[in-house]
């Protein structure tokens, strides 16, 4: 267990939220873990105080140590089961961990070097999100927890029964994605275990409430879980001050190391790529983030890999489109809303557009096809007119995709779920 406090003097709180999670959280890394943040943010801002707890060891994955990124200072306190703290630096004290570290990086290097053999396999471990919950991880929740918690926020659905815990509390899910809703394109390449959509209904039937990251799955709760309330809170969005038109030979893609942004990449370098080298042999693309983790040996002719960066800025600025070809996926892309703030031209399929097709229409160039996702992002490198594009998503993140307009209804059902059963006086250390 960790405990991490701010002994700065701050105003009475307006409510204590234990936020619960079981995916490992270092900072703004990926998408699930900035949407989290964004939220837990924006509560601070209102006047409550956020807590994290994490009761489950598995959450480190093969990672035998992780560094918490200074964003992670919105919780007032976060404890996590099974590791050790040594200033920012998170220990793993299951040498398990460590032993699966060791194999995982010989094994891509060995698939590097082009090396064959049985000992090149190489299999993550399980998806802590939706493993079983274990009698340790409720124990841990009880014990380090139950006194600091008005509102009880899951994040993920599978997290929902850690809210027998805490009877009678108000308790959320954070739904990040509708699950259910995955078809197969990745086949067992998908980190996250098929759910049918009875079950994951009740999962989410048994919260208060529910926080639905874009709109279609919002409508999904609206007419499949009547008994929640549900709540629409788009990721939302920093816009800088100017659009930015960028070089047209240079093109962008941001994503975290997920079967959806490796596949829709496998799908643009097979099937895109060449159409788009044979008409602009100097066409670029920059592909930032962990995905590049999925691609050992690279990507083809024109395409750089700079795995995770710590400033995205420059590459934004630089890119004259930011290309999004997704091809299967729920939730809300953060990254189009990214890009949409940071004033860009992009091309992206229907299925990165799923839930704010209208927020996004006229400011975003859709294509699924090869050879229509091609033409788009050719049409836009070659013509500087991409400036008016990239005004239009600038607008459309200052007017959709802003704190208030992101924010406001999860925050009112906060205000009135604490004024109704009080909230506690003052946080309480952890133990």
């Amino acid at each position: 267990m960790i405990p991490v406090r701010h002994s700065e003097t701050r105003a009475p709180s307006k409510g204590h939220l234990l936020f619960i999670s079981r995916q490992r959280i270092i900072g703004k890394t990926n998408g699930s873990s900035a949407y989290l943040l964004d939220l837990a943010a924006a509560t601070r801002n209102a006047g409550f105080t956020p807590h994290l707890v994490q009761p489950s060891p598995d959450l480190m994955g093969r990672w035998p140590f992780m560094r918490l990124r200074p964003e992670m200072s919105v919780f007032e306190s976060q404890s996590i089961r099974g590791v050790l703290r040594i200033g920012r630096w998170i220990l793993a004290k299951n040498p398990r961990i460590v032993i699966d570290a060791i194999r995982a990086i010989m094994s891509r290097a060995g698939r590097r070097l082009g090396l064959k053999g049985i000992w090149l396999a190489d299999k993550p471990r399980p998806y802590a999100i939706t493993m079983p919950w274990t009698p340790a991880d409720r124990s841990f929740v009880k014990n380090h927890a139950s006194r600091i918690a008005d509102v009880i926020i899951a994040d993920y659905a599978f997290q929902a029964e850690a809210f027998d815990i805490f009877p009678g509390k108000p308790c959320a899910i954070v739904m990040h994605d509708l699950f259910s809703s995955r078809d197969g394109h990745a086949g067992d390449r998908d980190s996250v275990p098929r759910v049918d959509r009875d079950s994951e209904i009740a999962l989410l039937a048994r919260a208060d409430a529910v926080i639905a990251i874009q709109s279609s799955e919002a409508d999904f709760l609206v007419e499949h879980v009547p008994s929640t309330k549900p709540i629409l809170a788009h990721m939302a969005a920093q816009p800088i001050e100017h659009a930015q038109q960028g070089l047209g030979s240079r093109l962008l893609f941001v994503g975290s190391n997920t079967a959806p942004n490796i596949v829709g990449l496998e799908w643009m370098f097979e099937k895109v790529w060449p159409l788009l080298r044979a008409r602009a042999p100097d066409l670029t693309l920059d592909v930032a983030g962990s995905v590049a983790a999925g691609f050992p040996h690279g990507g083809p002719a024109g395409v750089v890999f700079h795995g995770m960066v710590n400033d995205l800025a420059p590459f934004y600025a630089l890119a004259g489109v930011i290309v999004s070809p997704l091809t299967f996926g729920s939730g809300l892309k953060i990254k189009l809303i990214e890009a949409l703030a940071q004033g860009k031209a992009v091309v992206a399929t229907s299925v990165t557009l799923q839930g704010v097709e209208q927020q996004c229409a006229g400011a975003v160039a859709q294509a699924d096809g090869p050879d229509a996702f091609a033409a788009a992002i050719l049409a836009l490198a070659d013509d500087e007119s991409r400036l008016t594009l990239a005004e239009a998503a600038l607008a459309v993140a200052r007017e959709h995709f802003s704190p208030q307009a992101c924010h406001g209804d999860f925050i009112a059902w906060l205000t009135e779920s604490t004024s109704k059963g009080g909230h506690s006086p003052a946080a309480v250390q952890p133990k």
